[in-house]
């Protein structure tokens, strides 16, 4: 019985003088994936209750190939009395099946009409098509099996008949080849989606859209820029409405009317404009019918958008540069117990602007960090500072960290503490923080 902790390294041992005979098996090649269906062509009619019928059904996908099976491997003789250990060749690993086809998804259809009785008199197939199915896993082969599984060998120094001649048998062993295991099966390809349904109250076309711009500041001031936006409203029950046996998704859309108008950018922040040239900015009529703003990356500002008949208007009442939200520095820590407070500075000068939140973090210690041995610090207080604690003057925040709701212990003078302060600071959509430390003594 081996040693315990020295069987593996026999066996790899083993591993390392052993050899392979004959000829190992191939691996079998994977199947080809299933091509996709194509989709049903998408379609715009006008109905007036003339019996009609319309095939917008995307195709099947295909069924993915089986995996090929593992090669066998070539055997051979397996060699006799030779002074090593063999292996038989293993057999080749089967191929993988290929992925199912998705199906092609069905049309879109687009239907104008002016008596919605006339639906009934429409048969749609919309169906999304059928997904292939993987293929199946290629089998794998046999491995090789020893003819003799285990042999001696005498091997002899020296000279017969003298004093140093000496003889010793070794033993050696063959092992059987592994068999190479089944592939996988591919994995189904996914269903194709049903076509949707839109529904238009009116013979006429809808007029194109242009729901997005994408413009200079400065120019949105001077030069309204058109937007418009088909509107539309999600219902359920699309093939109740239309003839029987129809099939299309459940959930349809019926057009609900249209918003268009010029955009224009009415600037009432109390910075001028002109210090934020550059970039442009994006306005959008949403789904819903309101008009919303994206500005540049280095801009935050603050909006409110109104509606008066064609005219779309975004007023800006407040603007800061992004790279001024976090130009906060320590002002300084000051007092003790009741009377303790910290200083923040706000360098740019947006204070006012901005709403500032603070979040604070006090580790106190009664060790003296100035000895030999390491501090343990306790964190006594971690959260955010209500807001009553918090006084602005001009560009300076007053923290009143001495009237926390805590132990006043450890405010007392000649504590040692570190202080972690983390400014959170939104305008609008926009939030960034900002984190400052200190490490001294009360």
């Amino acid at each position: 019985m081996p040693l315990p902790g020295l069987e593996g390294c026999s066996m790899l041992a083993w591993a390392q003088s052993v050899r392979v005979y004959g000829s190992q098996g191939s691996n079998g090649r994977t199947g080809r994936s299933g091509r996709d269906g194509t989709a049903g062509q998408s379609q715009s009619v006008v109905v007036d209750g003339t019996p009609a019928s319309l095939v917008l059904a995307g195709s099947d996908g295909e069924d993915g190939e089986s995996g090929e099976n593992g090669y066998r491997p070539r055997c051979g003789g397996q060699p006799r009395n030779v002074a090593y250990d063999l292996r038989a060749p293993d057999g080749g690993a089967g191929g993988s099946g290929g992925a199912g086809g998705g199906g092609g998804n069905g049309g879109d259809l687009r239907v104008y009409y002016s008596d919605r009785s006339h639906l009934q008199q429409l048969s749609v197939d919309a169906r999304g098509g059928r997904a292939g199915r993987g293929g199946s896993g290629g089998r794998g082969a046999l491995g090789c099996r020893c003819d003799i599984r285990q042999w001696t060998v005498q091997t002899c120094t020296g000279t017969p008949g003298q004093a140093d001649h000496s003889c010793r048998n070794t033993r050696y062993t063959c092992r059987d080849g592994r068999s190479g295991g089944n592939g996988a099966f591919g994995r189904d390809g996914a269903l194709g989606v049903d076509g949707q349904l839109s529904l238009i109250n009116q013979l006429e076309p809808l007029q194109p859209e242009n729901p997005a711009i994408s413009v200079g500041l400065t120019t949105l001031v001077n030069q309204p820029a058109r937007l418009s936006r088909n509107l539309w409203a999600e219902r359920a029950g699309a093939n109740a409405l239309l003839a029987p046996g129809s099939r299309v998704r459940d959930t349809y859309r019926e057009y609900i009317g249209r918003v268009e108008g010029d955009v224009s950018l009415d600037w009432q922040a109390p910075r001028p404009i002109g210090g934020f040239a550059g970039g442009n900015l994006r306005a959008e009529i949403q789904p819903d019918g309101s008009l919303t703003a994206a500005f540049p990356d280095g801009l935050w500002a603050n909006y409110t958008s109104r509606r008066q008949g064609d005219q779309l208007t975004i007023v800006v009442t407040n603007a800061v540069r992004a790279s001024d939200v976090t130009r906060l520095a320590w002002g300084g820590v000051q007092g003790s117990g009741a009377n303790l407070s910290a200083a923040v500075l706000d360098l740019a000068g947006e204070a006012a602007s901005l709403n500032t939140q603070f979040r604070v973090t006090l580790r106190t210690t009664a060790d003296d960090p100035r000895g030999s041995r390491l501090p343990r610090y306790v964190t006594v207080y971690d959260d955010v500072l209500p807001a009553d604690l918090v006084r602005l003057e001009g560009n300076r925040f007053e923290l009143a960290l001495g009237r926390l709701p805590i132990d006043r212990g450890p405010f007392s003078r000649g504590t040692h503490a570190q202080l972690e302060i983390t400014a959170v600071r939104s305008l609008g959509n926009n939030r960034a923080e900002q984190q400052l430390s200190w490490r001294g003594q009360f």
